[in-house]
């Protein structure tokens, strides 16, 4: 390789959509990824129309469209009533609402094209073990098939995830918190008659919230007390007919988890020849469904500065790409807020009848489409909340 070859470290959703990004610039790149398949559950969810948009100038967003369910109203429920609601019809065309698509399907979708448009630039089953500074390049480790083998290029992209080798091995600090939140979801048979519409319960002993998914399923996100590693579908289940009073099958579940949340910046997201996007630069809590998105606008941006530095020289004026920093660390940060503004809506609180009549304000005019903006990721790049 040379020093206008980017490496890309980890092939989830971001690392591809980086390699799209790049090839989309001209700029020469290879990812490399542990895993040797895509991931087989649904994961993460929402595209916003932020995304929808840079898909459509990269030629797939209509692959997404087909793969994906619209959806273009949000419901607010105290538990009782239906107390609101949000029309994303208020928002800019042509994307008045967020897609809903199993991450194995944006996975597979995003590989794919990255094969179409390189072949031979993708590195499964690849582990990286050793990470290098030289002069004007840098060197990477990686182990395959029981084997070591050394690449090096001029730029090192770190997209892998919250625990990222490339951002420890590079000594970029990482602070932020975690937060005492805990939340327990799954996939089931879709009993309600939503149809594509969300609904977010917000009761007095928690968030319920619910999304339709493809195959007539519905993922339910569920607030907890404590953090309960291995949920059963049966927990999950009474949980939503105490709270909400409505049926789901336990025998119908294809997925459950319980996670924790937790936000983090790194201290830097470029350091020398070493980049960082994705969650290996900022984690948000999921809930709001904003962060897998954040780092498809960093690779965006980041791709969109490598490219306007490469045509002023070949070797990218390393000063130049501090440009992405300083336009994503603000965008990351607002993102962090959002999701903690979410997530305070949700939790359980004596005063229910209080945040009942303030999200019953919020969902009418004057407020109606902010609310609408700040949930489909509008309004990033301006000044406030």
């Amino acid at each position: 390789m040379n020093t206008e070859d980017v490496l890309i470290v980890g092939g989830g959703p971001v690392g591809l959509f980086m390699g799209i990004c790049l090839h989309h610039h001209g700029i020469p790149c290879t990812i490399i990824e542990q895993r040797t398949e895509t991931v087989k559950e649904s994961r993460s969810l929402g595209i916003h129309p932020v995304s929808l948009e840079l898909f459509e100038k990269l030629g797939i967003v209509d692959e997404f469209l087909k793969s994906g369910i619209n959806v273009e109203k949000g419901i607010a429920h105290n538990g009782t009533k239906e107390i609101g609601s949000i029309d994303f019809k208020s928002c800019p065309t042509p994307y008045q609402y967020i897609l809903i698509n199993p991450q194995f399907e944006t996975e597979r979708i995003l590989r794919d094209r990255f094969l179409n448009l390189n072949p031979d630039s993708l590195i499964n089953g690849a582990e990286v073990i050793g990470l290098e500074e030289e002069f004007g390049c840098v060197s990477l480790t990686i182990k395959k098939e029981g084997k070591e083998h050394t690449l090096e290029a001029g730029y090192v992209i770190g997209c892998d995830g919250k625990s990222s080798f490339v951002r420890k091995a590079a000594g970029i600090g990482f602070r932020g918190k975690r937060y005492p939140d805990s939340y327990i979801m799954g996939d089931f048979e879709d009993s309600t008659s939503y149809g594509s519409d969300a609904v977010v319960y917000l009761t007095k002993e928690g968030l319920v919230e619910c999304f339709p998914l493809p195959n007539q399923k519905r993922r339910w996100v569920v607030k907890t007390s404590d953090y309960i590693s291995e949920p059963t579908p049966e927990l999950i289940a009474q949980l939503i007919k105490d709270r909400v009073s409505k049926e789901v099958d336990p025998a119908s579940n294809s997925m459950v988890s319980g996670f924790g949340v937790s936000h983090f910046i790194a201290d830097h997201f470029v350091k020398d020849r070493i980049l960082l996007a994705g969650d290996a630069a900022h984690v948000v809590s999921p809930i709001g469904g904003q962060g897998m998105n954040l780092g498809w606008l960093d690779a965006w941006h980041l791709a969109n500065v490598m490219s306007f530095c490469r045509g002023i020289s070949k070797d990218l004026p390393i000063a130049d790409l501090f440009v992405y920093e300083a336009k994503q660390r603000p965008i990351a940060k607002k993102v962090t807020r959002r999701a903690a503004f979410n997530m305070s809506l949700g939790k359980k609180t004596i005063l229910h009848p209080f945040r009942t009549a303030l999200v019953k304000a919020m969902l009418k005019k004057p407020f109606h489409d902010k609310m609408a903006k700040l949930f489909t990721m509008r309004g990033l790049e301006e000044v406030g909340f």
